[in-house]
């Protein structure tokens, strides 16, 4: 009765709270309330502790977020993170985008799940949106080593979640950590070499002639280990035009030197000789019929090919007293192809040589914890443009080489002032330099260079509350500058030097828990935020250049938001969450010619969005998963004359695992869009003649087995 009676007093209070507080706005949000929500959140903290009493809630195991370079613990990061494990990650998955494994974590908004040769678009917290193919606005970190080109643009086709064991999501802009293309941060890390040896073999099938076979093995001995998947994948595609082929080899090596010290190697080759391109349709066109790929994508076989090969080296080792000095390079080779469905230039190639290297010394006190480094990245692009002539190459039209350059200088530091509350602050300063040379003389020189230096800095504030509980805040500043491929000049060669970097300035607010209620572990977060941008890159189609997109600044733009989840692990192996994500995102100044844009919604992100996850799960035996998303409406283009309607999807995963000796064995079914809902896969930002539309496949079934021998 008595924690009843509490949990009454406290819900009084928050409401009473948020009512006075909230007064005069449907929401109010960062900065015009922010010492509101301060306050607000706390009460909310401080009355959750109160209400459960200390008998029947004990606090969880800390465990470490690396993506802010300070090794810091969960509870005490004073921004939003979500962290995933393996099973979250690989178990009964399709494994072909990371959109399977991101779909429930709040202020993530991925599209495009089933066309290859334009990559799955990822958003967080609407940095990411405008992406064409590619990541942009989020930086992408794999075992340490940058998976995003200095000039900001991450690929995800390298990744092969058959080997991840973990995905760090940092939400909102964070350029102190990485540089440019920081509206977020996905750290993944590939499974370490075991202690027990163990081989593993996994064939999936189903529809759309769909079929996958994955090795992985690892071994460790006398301080060294290695780990080594490989995947290889081909899919028809639910539209025509739509096939993909994927060759895939991940591996891990990590040697233990002496007692502290460690070298780490890593490499990644990707093979995909067909990604075919089905094009975007319009709205008659999609609902007559969704399996159609646009007439010129066939007429002009549009679609891509590419080859990859990364290698990355660590070293780790002690330094002084406390401290530890990082040292990594990396290199990587990229062969790119697509032909796009127009004639001028509609064939692009490019070969990429790009190189980097990271310093970084980091010093862990008791209360204290310090880090400081370099960064120094580089790529070089031999681009080669080609008349299409109806899938076949035709005459150069555009020959350039395009170098990039990066450092970035940066020093970061937490302190805890008691033991309840801790203070960080960083400071990045980046130069990033672009240069391009023009090889095709004939019509002119294009030759050029453009050079961004930004300062980002960041400082934080968290709060525990009560056991488990804390309350934090945060200010940033972070800049992305325009990649190569959004320099494409609409007049010709070279860059487009009209324009500028994009830059943010963002408060945050949050609470988040990590607790056990009676053996249940109860897990949740809050985060309201406001984030005003300048020049954002917005893209945009021209008729004589149709599906070639090209890029603008809007001038001015806020973003406000809520990003809420919760948790709950049943000791009978049951699991619930749900999140929801509220973004209302606005353009404040937008003129193009005669079209004002201003006070529009920011297309490709829905004002509200969430789901409803429940689980089973008793490490043996039956496992299953079902998962329902809802999005809302949003808009496909910056006019917001086409709305996107209102869906739901829901898809279902379960097996059962079973061991005998040193086998284990683990047959599984998927079927995506149970209830075979209609709806939008992927939608083009302001596609010209209204060709926004790309609709996904109704009920989808595949299945599978895996099988594991440990050498025990």
């Amino acid at each position: 009765m008595k924690e009843d009676r509490n949990w009454y007093v406290s819900l009084r209070i928050f409401l009473f709270l948020r009512s006075r507080l909230g007064q005069g706005r449907e929401m109010p949000f960062l900065p015009y309330h922010y010492l509101s929500q301060l306050v607000v959140l706390a009460t909310a903290g401080l009355t959750f502790g109160v209400a459960v009493t200390a008998e029947t809630v004990y606090e969880m195991e800390p465990f470490a977020v690396e993506s802010t370079r300070l090794d810091q613990d969960w509870l005490n990061v004073p921004y939003a993170v979500s962290v995933l494990g393996k099973e979250a990650i690989q178990r009964a998955e399709r494994q072909l985008t990371l959109d399977e494994s991101l779909a429930g974590v709040p202020g993530v908004f991925i599209l495009n799940r089933n066309n290859f040769a334009q990559d799955t678009r990822i958003a967080i917290r609407g940095f990411g949106a405008r992406a064409d193919f590619g990541i942009r606005g989020i930086r992408l970190v794999v075992d340490g080593i940058p998976a995003t080109t200095p000039d900001g643009q991450g690929e995800v086709d390298g990744l092969d979640l058959a080997s991840a064991a973990k995905i760090e999501v940092l939400r909102g802009p964070s350029a102190v950590f990485y540089g440019a293309a920081s509206g977020g941060v996905i750290r993944i890390e590939t499974e370490a070499p075991p202690e027990v040896p163990f081989a593993e073999s996994r064939l999936m099938a189903g529809e759309e002639n769909l079929l996958s076979l994955q090795v992985k093995a690892g071994a460790s001995s006398d301080g060294l280990g290695a780990l080594v998947s490989g995947t290889w994948l081909r899919l028809d595609g639910y539209r025509d035009h739509s096939a993909s082929e994927q060759r895939k080899v991940n591996g891990r090596v990590d040697y233990r030197m002496g007692e502290e010290g460690r070298l780490r190697l890593i490499f990644n080759l990707i093979d995909f000789p067909l990604q075919d391109d089905p094009g975007g349709l319009t709205r008659a066109e999609a609902e007559a019929n969704p399996r159609q790929a646009r007439d010129r994508n066939l007429q002009f076989d549009a679609g891509e090919s590419v080859s990859q090969a990364r290698v990355g080296l660590q070293y780790e080792t002690p330094f002084g007293r406390g401290g530890s000095l990082d040292l990594a390079l990396y290199g990587l080779e990229r062969d790119f192809a697509n032909r796009l469905p127009f004639v001028d230039g509609g064939q692009v190639s490019f070969r990429r040589h790009a190189y980097g290297a990271r310093l970084q010394y980091r010093l862990t006190g008791e209360h204290f914890r310090f880090s400081a480094g370099a960064d120094l990245d580089a790529q070089d692009d031999a681009r080669r443009n080609h008349e299409n002539l109806d899938g076949s190459r035709g005459s150069l039209v555009l020959m350039q080489d395009e170098e990039v350059g990066s450092l970035g200088l940066y020093g970061l530091m937490h302190y805890s002032l008691s033991e309840e509350i801790s203070l960080s602050a960083g400071l990045r300063h980046d130069r990033v330099d672009f240069d391009v040379r023009d090889a095709l003389l004939s019509d002119g020189d294009d030759s050029g260079s453009i050079a961004f230096t930004e300062l980002s800095p960041s400082a934080g504030l968290s709060w525990t509350l009560a056991p488990g509980i804390a309350l934090y805040t945060n200010a940033s500043h972070s800049f992305e500058t325009p990649t190569t491929t959004e320099f494409d000049n609409p007049d010709g060669g070279g860059f487009n030097t009209d324009l500028e970097a994009q830059r943010a300035r963002s408060l945050e607010v949050g609470l988040r828990g990590n607790r056990l209620l009676n053996g249940q572990r109860l897990s949740f977060s809050l985060a309201l935020f406001s984030i005003d941008i300048e020049d954002a890159l917005v893209p945009f189609e021209l008729p004589e250049f149709p599906d070639r997109e090209f890029y603008r600044n809007a001038g001015r733009s806020t973003r406000d938001g809520l990003e809420a989840e919760i948790m709950m692990a049943f000791e009978n192996g049951f699991r619930i969450g749900i999140d929801y994500t509220y973004s209302d995102f606005r353009y404040d100044r937008f003129i193009v010619g005669e079209s004002d844009f201003s006070g529009n919604r920011v297309p490709g992100i829905p004002r509200h969005y969430g789901g409803l996850d429940i689980a089973y799960n008793r490490g043996t035996g039956l496992f299953a998963v079902l998962r329902t998303r809802l999005v809302g409406t949003y808009h496909a283009d910056d006019a917001n004359s086409e709305k996107i309607d209102t869906h739901s999807v829901t898809d279902l995963r379960l097996g059962y695992r079973w061991r005998a000796g040193a086998w284990s064995m683990e047959p599984f079914l998927g079927i995506d869009n149970l209830f075979d809902r209609g709806y939008f896969d992927n939608i083009r930002l302001n596609a010209f003649g209204g060709r926004h539309f790309e609709p996904a496949p109704g009920r989808s079934i595949y299945g599978g087995f895996q099988v594991r021998y440990a050498f025990d």
